[in-house]
C-alpha cells in the first residue's frame, strides 16, 4: 500500500467527499476514487458509504483512519527529520550492487539520493556476489547486496532485507503450460538452460532445485553477464532462471515472458552485508535506508500475467 493512497483516504476522510478531498490534495476526483477503491478491492473491505451528497466512513473505515493518521504522522516527522539531517550529510560512500538491483532499483534510488543527500558522493560497483562480499572485507566497499544463501564468514555481519521469487523467463515466442500463470519446471520437455557460473552462489540453489525435483535439462550455456543472458534469452530458444525483481522492467511482455516457479516454488532472499569491525557511516546508512525502502516498494509490486 502506497503512503500516496493513505494521504488521500484521510483527506476523503476529513472532507467528506471525493470533490472537497480532490480540492484539498490538488488532485483529481476521478484519481482519489481510483485510489480509494484499490485499497477496498484489495483488502475486499468497504471504507465509505457513497451517496450523492458524499460519503460516511463505514466503521471499517474509522479503525482503518485512526491507523492512516499514525503512519501519516510518523512519515511527517521522518521526512522533517531528513531533511535537518541532509545538510550535515557529507562524504564518499562506494556501494556494491547485484546485476538484479542496478537494473531494477538503481537509477530510482540515485535520483532520490541525491536530492536528500546532495553533498554526498556515490560510487557504485557491480558485481557478483563472491567479489561484493570479497570487496567489503577488503574494506574496499561500504556494504553490498548479495543473496542470502551466501556463506559470509565470520568477517561480515548480513542484514536480511526481502524475499523474491525465481522465475523462468523466456522469449516471447516461446510456448509453456501454465498453471495461473506459473509454470512447472518438470512438465516441460528438457530445457536449454542458462545458468549462472559455478562460483556464483546462486548456482547451486538452482542446482539442488533441479535435481531434487527430477527438472529435465537438455543443455547448459554458462553466462555470468546478465545483460548478455536477457538479450539471447529474448533473441532464442534459450532459458533461464532469475529472480523476479530482475525481470520488473519486463512485466509488460514486450521482450521476454517472465513465470514464477511452481510446485515447488522457489525463492530467493536479498542480504546487505557489511564489514563486522566498521559500522556504516551515516551517509552510507542513509543510502542503505533508501535502497532499502525502493526494494521494500518493488517486490510488493504486482506482476502482470505473462502466461
Amino acid at each position: 500500500m502506497k503512503l500516496q493512497q493513505l494521504r488521500y483516504f484521510a483527506a476523503v476522510y476529513e472532507q467528506g467527499s471525493f470533490s472537497a478531498a480532490a480540492d484539498k490534495v490538488n488532485a483529481t476526483q476521478s484519481g482519489l476514487s481510483m485510489h480509494v477503491s484499490q485499497i477496498e478491492k484489495r483488502y475486499d473491505v468497504p471504507l465509505f458509504l457513497r451517496s450523492s451528497s458524499g460519503v460516511t466512513p463505514t466503521e471499517a473505515g474509522k479503525s482503518f483512519y485512526t491507523e492512516v493518521v499514525k503512519v501519516l504522522a510518523a512519515a511527517s516527522h521522518a521526512e522533517e527529520r531528513i531533511r535537518t539531517l541532509s545538510s550535515s550529510v557529507v562524504g564518499h560512500i562506494h556501494i556494491g550492487l547485484m546485476p538484479t538491483f542496478t537494473r531494477t532499483l538503481l537509477a530510482s534510488v540515485l535520483l532520490r539520493f541525491s536530492e536528500d543527500f546532495p553533498e554526498v558522493r556515490v560510487s557504485i560497483s557491480e558485481a557478483y556476489s563472491g567479489a561484493l562480499a570479497d570487496d567489503v572485507a577488503a574494506g574496499n566497499l561500504d556494504f553490498a547486496v548479495v543473496p542470502a544463501a551466501f556463506d559470509l564468514g565470520d568477517t561480515l555481519v548480513a542484514t536480511p532485507m526481502g524475499e523474491d521469487l525465481e522465475c523462468l523467463v523466456c522469449a516471447l515466442d516461446q510456448s509453456f503450460p501454465t498453471r495461473k500463470g506459473q509454470v512447472v519446471l518438470k512438465d516441460l520437455p528438457p530445457l536449454k538452460l542458462i545458468m549462472p557460473g559455478k562460483t556464483n552462489a546462486r548456482r547451486h540453489r538452482i542446482d539442488d532445485y533441479l535435481s531434487m525435483n527430477g527438472i529435465k535439462v537438455a543443455k547448459v550455456l554458462e553466462l555470468d553477464t546478465m545483460h548478455g543472458t536477457l538479450d539471447l534469452v529474448a533473441r532464442s530458444d534459450w532459458v533461464s532462471i532469475l529472480p523476479r525483481l530482475l525481470y520488473q522492467p519486463d512485466f509488460d511482455g514486450a521482450r521476454r515472458r517472465v513465470l514464477p516457479l511452481a510446485d515447488p516454488p522457489m525463492s530467493v532472499g536479498y542480504m546487505r552485508v557489511e564489514s563486522a569491525s566498521r559500522p556504516l557511516s551515516p551517509a552510507s546508512q542513509a543510502f542503505a535506508d533508501a535502497l532499502q525502502q525502493e526494494l521494500t516498494a518493488a517486490l510488493a509490486r504486482p506482476m502482470a500475467a505473462s502466461g
